[in-house]
């Protein structure tokens, strides 16, 4: 692990003594280039050439940022190969007011000064790093591990799906409206297959994602199997609101239509089906006719998968979408309030925020972010971790900053040891 290695490197040093400096690169901050990431080994490989010039260590931390630790006399050595980092970057719109950026790409640990506050930054990344593997763990191995799918093991699986049971890996997550008081209202759940159970079950050595359209053929088939569970299962919850996110095909099929003839008006006026925006556009005529079709039966529709880039090119209602989901991510409030941001704030305003759904919310920025551009309906681990506590948002802000102010008490003390 990077992160524990870049610890024990900087304790070696602060005990061999000398004149040292760390510096923190922060490419996390990036925007456009974070779907890029061969522009990362690009940046790594011209840093690392720099530090074998001038004696540094390089280390690579899990979210992207870069370490440089070097000697003090090889500070003008470093900036300079920052600069033209900075430089190559530049058009990322983390950058878009030029210099003043600058200084909010990279941070600076001065060895004498402020290796208490270095040891306890690297320290808060060695336990997001624990925390971040740990949920990796629980969710099944990640998504981009194992062998490829290819058409003969796509039938193995499609066989298996059919006669699997997936009640154990069917998934429940709760859509809520998130008002003043900052508690969590579930409005309704959305039902959907765990990728990560689901191949963990039957095939842990596949990557399901490594072909784009045999995944979404096999998407369908999980649609089927969904359905054909739903239409047998006499599980309490189904009895309230919910949502499907399944695909095109699946609403215009035969299983579909043995769901719904077993739905009055008002059930079905009560289920949100959520459509994925590759299936709308890949073929708007037949998104059409399915619009029609669930709107006529009384279904809500949702437009799901929209990201800060795709929003400004939908238009909810002209598209007949009830609701859209937006991602969240850390670099979206940037997007939102950035210099160049006005057609994305416009976009949200035209789509009517109380029609957005913040989807995949990790942290109360999420929903903070939110209630400032008049959007109330949230969903993402953040918001499962408020109900499984019953507490509020600002109740979990102020357990994060006691537990943040134990973990500096307990650091402290290590760190004199260390020093003396």
């Amino acid at each position: 692990m990077q992160e524990q290695a870049l610890l024990n490197h900087l304790k070696r040093l602060e005990r061999a003594g000398g004149s040292h400096l760390a510096v923190q690169v922060h490419l996390s901050k990036l925007i456009t280039f974070q779907r890029l990431p061969e522009c990362f080994d690009v940046v790594r490989t011209m840093l690392a050439r720099e530090s074998k010039k001038v004696d540094a260590s390089l280390f690579g931390l899990f979210n992207n940022d870069l370490f440089v630790v070097c000697p003090r006399d090889a500070q003008t050595n470093v900036e300079g190969a920052l600069a033209r980092v900075s430089h190559v970057l530049g058009i990322d719109p983390f950058f878009v007011n030029g210099g003043e950026a600058t200084p909010d790409f990279c941070s600076y640990f001065d060895f004498d000064s402020q290796f208490a506050v270095l040891i306890e930054r690297v320290e808060s990344l060695i336990q997001a790093r624990s925390e971040r593997d740990r949920l990796a763990r629980t969710s099944g191995k990640a998504a981009g591990d194992g062998k490829p799918l290819d058409l003969s093991n796509l039938a193995t699986l499609e066989k298996s799906i059919a006669q699997a049971d997936l009640s154990a890996m069917t998934s429940r997550q709760a859509i809520c409206e998130v008002g003043d008081d900052g508690r969590p209202a579930p409005l309704f759940y959305e039902l959907f297959t765990s990728i990560g159970a689901l191949r963990e079950t039957l095939m842990p050595d596949q990557n399901f994602f490594s072909d784009r359209w045999l995944f979404q053929y096999l998407t369908t088939k999980l649609d089927q199997r969904m359905l054909a569970w739903l239409t047998k299962n006499d599980d309490a919850t189904l009895k309230h609101s919910f949502s499907l996110n399944i695909n095109i095909s699946s609403v215009l099929s035969q299983r579909f239509l043995d769901f719904d003839a077993l739905l009055d008006k008002t059930r079905r006026n009560t289920i949100v089906i959520e459509l994925q925006k590759m299936d709308v556009f890949a073929d708007i005529a037949r998104y059409l006719f399915a619009r029609e079709f669930l709107l006529d039966r009384g279904y809500r529709v949702c437009l799901d998968g929209l990201t800060a880039l795709s929003l400004p090119f939908v238009e909810r209602q002209k598209l007949g979408f009830d609701l859209i989901k937006l991602h969240w991510t850390p670099q979206l409030r940037q997007q939102i309030e950035g210099k160049d941001s006005e057609r994305l704030r416009e976009a949200i305003a035209a789509s009517n925020p109380r029609r957005i759904i913040m989807m995949r919310c990790e942290s109360d920025d999420a929903l903070e972010l939110g209630h400032e551009h008049g959007i109330s309906l949230f969903q993402g681990h953040f918001l499962d971790h408020l109900l499984a506590e019953k507490i509020t948002r600002e109740e979990a802000a102020e357990r994060l900053s006691a537990a943040l102010a134990r973990h500096r008490r307990t650091a402290m003390p290590q760190q004199s040891a260390v020093s003396s």
